[in-house]
């Protein structure tokens, strides 16, 4: 029976993947691909369909752009955490972690209140400092909907970078900093390098949420915006096709496990590296 320790440990967590993410997987591609004989016209319709290509074009576009603001906005913060006191530190991680505590809806409606045409932004630029002599369009379009998902990801993205920079001996950056390389010259050659894989796991992790992002899309963009997800809501919810529906989740769940492959090869290749 002592044999079987280590496989009865793992059967809690083994039942709770098959019951809640194996099975309603399996079914959703079961249901995109049975109607009710095998059958790949779903897919086929969403590959000759010029629409939901672009609607993935749309999608791939937000995601990238979401990943790449957020990333730039998140390394400096979470390195002024690393050096940071640890009375200042908390207090970051404070305003950090506070986001986390406000449904993402509620945060969507703030937006559209400080963005929109008669918004904070606007007031400001066009009445106070008439730096507009319009407003400018910052909701129900991509900008909107890039703010709003950049605000919801950018914490994320601060604690994972955090986890990794508070790791780093900062005693090298000193080191080259004596070696005769000025500071920028030492963060970039030395700090940087060091935490390329938190930067990685960072992307990917943001790449994944904002492709499947749904509320925020749908809120804060426009008819232009459309993205895979609210295809999706509407197939399931409105239209009531579950077999294309399910077939663009699966979609959808096809470019998530590519893209999660390609962070898994470039850690693989990252971890040679440093090994030789």
């Amino acid at each position: 029976m002592a044999g079987y320790g280590a496989g009865l440990l793992l059967l809690p967590g083994f039942a709770f993947i098959l019951l809640f993410f194996l099975v309603p997987v399996g079914l959703i591609l079961a249901q995109s691909l049975f109607d009710p004989a095998f059958s790949l016209r779903f897919y086929e319709r969403i590959f000759t369909g010029p629409d939901y290509l672009t609607v993935l074009w749309i999608s791939l576009k937000i995601a990238i752009l979401t990943t790449a603001i957020s990333l730039a906005a998140s390394y400096p913060v979470a390195y002024m955490l690393v050096v940071a006191r640890p009375a200042i530190r908390s207090l970051m991680l404070a305003f950090i972690l506070l986001p986390f505590w406000t449904n993402v809806l509620i945060r969507c409606y703030a937006w559209m209140l400080v963005l929109q045409t008669k918004g904070l932004v606007n007031t400001l630029l066009v009445g106070w400092l008439h730096a507009l002599a319009a407003p400018a369009p910052l909701v129900f379009n991509l900008t909107g909907v890039i703010i709003g998902m950049v605000h919801y990801v950018v914490p994320i993205n601060i604690l994972v970078l955090f986890s990794v920079m508070k790791a780093v001996d900062l005693r090298l950056v000193q080191a080259a900093k004596g070696l005769g390389a000025n500071p920028l010259r030492a963060f970039l050659a030395v700090f940087v390098p060091l935490t390329l894989p938190g930067v990685r796991a960072a992307s990917m992790l943001v790449l994944v949420i904002s492709l499947g992002f749904f509320v925020t899309p749908a809120l804060l963009g426009g008819r232009e915006e459309t993205t895979i997800a609210i295809l999706v809501n509407t197939y399931f919810t409105e239209v009531l096709d579950w077999g294309f529906g399910s077939a663009l989740a699966g979609l959808l769940l096809v470019f998530t496990l590519a893209g999660l492959s390609l962070y898994f090869a470039a850690q693989r290749e990252g971890a040679e590296l440093a090994a030789r």
